[in-house]
């Protein structure tokens, strides 16, 4: 089973890291916007489908626009190619190729999502313009706890959402926004302010640092720049910080 990293955008978040992430002292905090593929015997999967195009919510957030279909291509996967697409949560940011509003963005994927973050979310505007032609198009598959997607295992990670998922492969554990900053591999403790339940988050960060210690794998989360050993040492990347770098495999 490969992971190959595609970094989608890199972007400076719109406030200092210090507001954000109270304990951590560094100013201008630079995200990047990862999505993962697992490509396996079962098919090709795809966590995260990132900030989407110009013109877009995340995009104009953010300042910058995604490039991921393009990424995909430089490793010979077209958006039909793909069997699967979990989404570790529903956050404008990780879904911003699910669809356009109309269409479905990759056309005979079945897109993954656990049953309390499509609760959480149903009737929101994120949902109404990137979920709700998934759902219409009768290629939404929901999840309740673990489950199986084409060899890889989704774990619950609730705290950062309610019904946040990551994934877990024999190469990584691809965390989604367990942790946004590095730091918090070292000190799990450090609470996002945007966390909907930030014990959770917690409890969640320390879980997935024991089961990578225990699998001698490291986690790739979506916007540290770098794999995240269970100590917190950054173990793969393909560029410095601040580059949008070529997809890569962990």
């Amino acid at each position: 089973m490969d992971v190959t990293v595609l970094c989608d955008a890199v972007a400076v978040f719109p406030e200092e890291v210090g507001v954000a992430l109270p304990g951590v002292g560094e100013e201008g905090w630079l995200l990047h916007f990862h999505s993962y593929l697992v490509v396996g015997e079962s098919g090709a999967v795809l966590v995260d489908a990132g900030i989407g195009p110009a013109g877009g919510e995340a995009a104009e957030w953010l300042g910058v626009s995604g490039r991921l279909p393009g990424l995909l291509g430089q490793v010979g996967v077209g958006v039909e190619d793909v069997d699967a697409v979990v989404l570790t949560h529903v956050h404008l940011d990780h879904v911003g190729w699910a669809s356009d509003g109309v269409r479905v963005g990759f056309p005979r994927a079945e897109y993954v999502v656990q049953r309390e973050e499509l609760e959480h979310v149903r009737g929101g505007v994120t949902y109404d313009q990137r979920i709700r032609p998934i759902e219409e198009a009768g290629q939404l598959r929901v999840v309740d706890s673990t489950a199986m997607v084409r060899g890889a295992r989704l774990l619950p990670t609730p705290g950062h959402t309610p019904g946040h998922q990551s994934v877990v492969t024999e190469r990584a554990i691809l965390g989604g926004d367990v942790f946004v900053h590095a730091a918090q591999a070292r000190r799990p403790e450090l609470t996002y302010v945007y966390e909907r339940d930030p014990a959770r988050a917690v409890t969640s960060r320390r879980e997935v640092l024991a089961l990578a210690a225990t699998l001698g794998v490291p986690i790739a989360a979506a916007h540290p720049p770098a794999a995240l050993s269970s100590t917190g040492d950054p173990v793969a990347s393909a560029g410095t910080a601040e580059d949008v770098c070529p997809p890569y495999k962990l």
